[in-house]
């Protein structure tokens, strides 16, 4: 019995050890591209497009039909017109009824359309590739999105630390401050500043804890996660890889790399491939056809032996619309501008991906370039408060001096979190930008 119990024990502290350790990136990435419902409907969509385009595949196909009739004739009469030599009618329709049974098989195929089948099929295969660049388009958005999201929560839980670590801070130069007013070193405003300013730390406490619950439940709904679940995230903060690549070379890879420009270059493909479908109006068409045809003078469907007629038939037809000769610009015109269209829509796209390049690119530099500043600025504002603060307890300064080097080591301190977040978000838009942020 112990050993169930001890056995159960265990494996439940397994549970809890696995329910504390930190969500990593890389998982919270791959819940979200699993469970987004944005990725969802853009799979659907492509999903839609390949349907589209085997609906193309399947209008190449032979045409087949069958049918099978019966059918009663009751004959109108008795009815005669004239009569001859013979004494017989010239014209008549005797009375009575009888019954008939149709049937027929017809296999036909379009052997020449002016290409419309096949510039069919072309277009929409291509947009269904474009379908799919679309989807991969929506991950990479997806992946940044919950980068920025994951480094949002590590901002505000570090910038928490910080300010718990100064609200504590505060507690002791409250105390120091108060003996300093028994001994007649301060005065009673100076401690009254002191409480202050603490409780203004505390204020910004609970509002970077109501903007971290805020984030950490949207954050769920983004990755696909229950409301409810608590998720612990990995605070661990790294400086992203220094690179040392030239900006042309990022310039070059987003332009053969992005889903956007790839996509962009099928749908002028496709536009390409209507104009032929268009044009197949203009061409005279062929095709042949086989059939059966069955006709029986009863209401049975198997008949007697040789009480039906049974027929087969080949045939080939040409023809040819006149109409296209004048009443085709309208189509042609419409067709050429879509050309026009994508291919003005495809350069727009390549300018703005460079721009979105350039821009990452200067901004991944500025942020690493802004971290070694704040470094700097810590060490400086730790300098400050050290000397302030001896100064203070010396009374050779107020409690307001003390306060403003307290306040610019917490910003700075501060500072430094946000730097780092925003060099690994730069670094990460900079991928996002070339097109890379999903290897």
């Amino acid at each position: 019995m112990k050993k169930y119990v001890v056995g159960a024990s265990l494996w439940l502290l397994s549970m809890g050890l696995a329910a504390a350790q930190p969500m990593p990136l890389s998982q919270a990435i791959q819940l979200a591209l699993q469970n987004n419902k944005g990725i969802k409907l853009a799979d659907s969509r492509t999903l839609a497009a390949e349907s589209r385009s085997q609906e193309a595949k399947d209008r190449s196909l032979p045409q087949a039909n069958a049918s099978l009739a019966y059918s009663r004739y009751s004959l109108t009469g008795p009815f005669a017109l004239g009569q001859g030599s013979d004494g017989k009618p010239l014209l008549g329709i005797p009375a009575g009824a009888f019954n008939a049974t149709i049937g027929g098989v017809t296999i036909s195929k379009e052997v020449f359309g002016g290409f419309a089948e096949k510039s069919a099929e072309k277009s929409a295969q291509l947009l269904a590739k474009a379908s799919r660049l679309d989807a991969q388009r929506n991950r990479s958005e997806l992946v940044y999105t919950v980068t920025d999201a994951y480094y949002n929560i590590v901002k505000l839980i570090r910038s928490t630390t910080v300010i718990d670590q100064s609200i504590k801070q505060f507690d002791e130069k409250e105390r120091e401050a108060n003996n300093l007013l028994k001994e007649g070193i301060v005065t009673a405003n100076e401690v009254l500043k002191i409480q202050l300013q603490k409780n203004n730390l505390q204020l910004s406490r609970l509002q970077v804890d109501k903007a971290r619950q805020t984030a950490l439940y949207n954050f769920n709904l983004l990755v696909g996660l229950p409301d409810d679940q608590q998720v612990t995230i990995d605070t661990t903060l790294t400086n992203p890889t220094t690179t040392v690549e030239p900006l042309g070379n990022f310039l070059a890879q987003a332009v053969q790399v992005r889903p956007e420009v790839q996509a962009n270059a099928l749908r002028l493909q496709s536009a390409e491939a209507l104009l032929v479908n268009t044009k197949s109006a203009m061409y005279p068409h062929f095709g042949v056809s086989a059939g059966y045809n069955y006709i029986n003078p009863s209401a049975r469907l198997v008949p007697e032996a040789g009480s039906f007629i049974s027929a087969w038939n080949v045939g080939a037809g040409l023809s040819y619309n006149i109409g296209s000769l004048y009443n085709m610009k309208g189509r042609m015109s419409t067709a050429k501008t879509a050309i026009d269209q994508a291919s003005l829509q495809s350069q727009q796209q390549t300018d703005q991906i460079r721009s979105e390049v350039v821009t990452a690119y200067n901004n991944y530099q500025l942020a690493l370039e802004q971290q070694n500043v704040i470094r700097t600025a810590v060490t400086q504002a730790r300098e400050n408060y050290r000397l302030t603060e001896s100064r203070f307890r010396n009374g050779l300064v107020g409690s307001t001096d003390l306060l403003e080097a307290d306040s610019f080591l917490l910003q700075a301190q501060l500072n430094v979190i946000n730097a780092t977040v925003d060099a690994q978000l730069a670094y990460q838009r900079l991928l996002r930008a070339t097109g890379t942020n999903l290897n």
